[in-house]
């Protein structure tokens, strides 16, 4: 297994970060989101844990409206920081 395929393993492993920061509970699988701005390349150690069904693919999530970034008043660069943090501590 490679560097990345573990750090994603880990990032599939945690519960939805937006979910946690809304005080939300999460009702569906964690998903691995890529981090991606404008036409960058896909990077597996830019990645997030996001449930699918709400924060991730939902009509409100990063790939819809992306209304619960702004109900955070947050950028998918400082859920990555928050998910950094929580790597470090594990």
């Amino acid at each position: 297994m490679t560097p990345a395929q573990r750090h994603m393993e880990k990032i599939a492993a945690m519960p939805c970060i937006c979910c946690r920061l809304l005080g939300m509970k999460q009702t569906s699988k964690t998903d691995v989101h890529h981090i991606r701005a404008e036409r960058e390349a896909r990077n597996d150690f830019l990645t997030l844990p996001m449930c699918h069904h709400s924060c991730h693919q939902g009509p409100l999530g990063v790939h819809g409206t992306k209304h619960y970034l702004q109900m955070l008043k947050m950028s998918e660069w400082t859920l990555l920081a928050f998910v950094i943090e929580e790597l470090e501590q594990q």
